[in-house]
């Protein structure tokens, strides 16, 4: 699946929801109850076209860079909505504030960040912050859509809808 959708321009975000899903099916097995994963997803937001392969390493750096490091894990969150014309998107992560700071070198965030930059410019942006026991990215990009049915289902109209990964 990672395969077909990196040879994808553009992807709807389902589409990248439903590889997340794959992967973090992978990562309970490793980490057990050790990891906790919410998602909030509106509606119109999984419609929204968006490079494929965007949240996967920002997911996988919660992952490793957070949950893998507390003794009682943690809680990865993924939000996405779109407003104003543009799709935002946020991950966040518990961290252990005591933890040693990341290593250098690490290239998740940077290619995120350079493939967001040449592909919309400055119509894009990623914000990483970092508090006590929480780590944040937030991305914002132009929310171009999908093909959409003609007639959206009563939970499509709906503001906003958890989803379970």
């Amino acid at each position: 699946m990672t395969l077909g959708l990196g040879e994808k321009e553009l992807v709807p975000l389902r589409e990248e929801l439903e590889l997340l899903q794959r992967f973090l099916a992978i990562e309970k097995v490793r980490l057990c109850e050790r990891l906790h994963v919410d998602v909030h997803v509106e509606a119109q937001a999984q419609t929204c076209m968006l490079p494929p392969l965007l949240l996967q390493p920002l997911v996988e750096n919660a992952i490793i860079h957070g949950i893998a490091n507390l003794p009682a894990g943690g809680t990865v969150r993924l939000s996405a909505e779109c407003s104003g014309g543009h799709l935002h998107l946020s991950v966040e992560n518990s961290v252990d504030p005591d933890a040693p700071p990341p290593r250098k070198g690490g290239r998740g965030l940077t290619n995120v960040r350079q493939r967001l930059g040449a592909r919309y410019g400055k119509e894009a942006s990623m914000k990483t912050t970092a508090e006590e026991e929480l780590f944040r990215v937030n991305i914002s990009l132009p929310a171009g859509m999908a093909d959409a049915p003609a007639q959206p289902s009563e939970s499509e109209l709906a503001p906003a809808k958890e989803v379970r990964l």
